[in-house]
């Protein structure tokens, strides 16, 4: 249900201009044009590559089972339409910030109580739950850092660990979940299915919750007064929202070089190009639109935007067909970013 919910509210966010697969390629995190610029356009930046892992048929079952339950119609071209609207959120997510930094931070978190509950045994030598490289390098200069093979090294983490689930803002299956997951001495942390199984959900919606928990520790860690932990989060959240394509672009641009110019350079499309540069009209506030287009028909077009009250190119350009399809996407954009500001 969990999952569903979620899901509902992502769909009623689109508001019936958008493929049944724009909720799968949101969640995701496709770095596709159209799937970047409906993040801004519909306010859809928390739930941006929650689930990088989902699968297409597991992702169907549930849009088949809200069909089934008269939740959600879906029309000829596959565009979802709500049929029961919900009015809030009931969970917090930042998925645009992490894009899977949560899951780093997690996998630190896991190695980091694996040694400690280790140590506190007497045992030194043990399989690590985690197999990443770099995640195990960055956890034995952690250890070494915070001296961790003192016992009262080991008990104020250990305080600190389970004051911050205490105090994060979650539902108690959520702190269990985050619990049963983790991995100690003599103790391995609960698969999917054992979760689901455990606590009567389905596998999807234990995975979501755990993605929410995520966030919420780490929300709750980055207050600063669990600086043991604090640690742990070091760049777990993008340094730049920016997908790295759009990066090259924007240099380029810096440096004066025209559309077509960069399409050359790069060996891109034209049409590429424009996704980069509407990215940039999303996530930048200080972008200049008007290097594209005259002050006059920015304005004008905004006010069409907002008269028109849909995201569908067609409708907008057919009330200002003087406009380009690009020019309108970029107010789009920006329109989008102003919003999520």
């Amino acid at each position: 249900m969990f999952f569903q919910q979620q899901l509902l509210h992502i769909l009623q966010k689109y508001d019936g201009q958008r493929t049944v697969y724009s909720a799968y390629h949101l969640l995701k995190g496709k770095k596709s044009g159209q799937t970047i610029q409906d993040v801004g356009l519909f306010d859809l930046q928390p739930y941006f590559y929650l689930l990088p892992k989902l699968t297409k048929e597991n992702f169907l079952h549930v849009i088949e089972q809200l069909q089934a339950s008269q939740q959600i119609a879906v029309d000829d071209d596959q565009r979802i339409v709500v049929l029961q609207p919900t009015s809030s959120i009931p969970a917090f997510f930042d998925g645009w910030h992490f894009r899977g930094g949560e899951h780093v931070f997690f996998n630190r978190l896991q190695l980091v109580v694996q040694s400690i509950s280790n140590m506190r045994q007497g045992e030194k030598q043990f399989l690590p739950i985690v197999r990443d490289e770099q995640i195990q390098q960055f956890v034995k200069g952690y250890l070494v850092h915070i001296e961790f093979q003192q016992l009262a090294q080991q008990n104020l983490f250990i305080n600190q660990l389970y004051r911050a689930i205490e105090e994060m803002a979650v539902g108690e299956i959520v702190r269990t979940i985050l619990l049963y997951r983790l991995t100690g001495y003599g103790h391995i942390g609960m698969t999917w299915s054992q979760l689901a199984e455990q606590l009567e959900i389905s596998e999807l919606d234990a995975q979501l919750y755990f993605v929410h928990g995520l966030h919420r520790l780490i929300e709750r860690i980055e207050k600063g007064d669990l600086e043991l932990l604090h640690l742990l989060t070091y760049q777990v959240r993008v340094q730049t929202v920016l997908t790295e394509s759009t990066q090259k672009t924007a240099h380029l641009l810096q440096q004066g070089l025209t559309m077509q110019q960069i399409a050359q350079t790069r060996r891109l499309k034209v049409s590429t190009i424009e996704d980069h540069i509407a990215e940039l009209a999303m996530n930048d506030p200080h972008f200049q639109v008007e290097q594209f287009m005259a002050a006059e028909l920015a304005v004008e077009i905004k006010e069409v935007i907002l008269a028109v009250g849909s995201k569908k190119l067609k409708p907008i350009k057919e009330k200002i067909p003087h406009a380009s399809y690009f020019q309108i996407r970029l107010i789009l954009a920006r329109v989008g970013g102003e919003h999520h500001a």
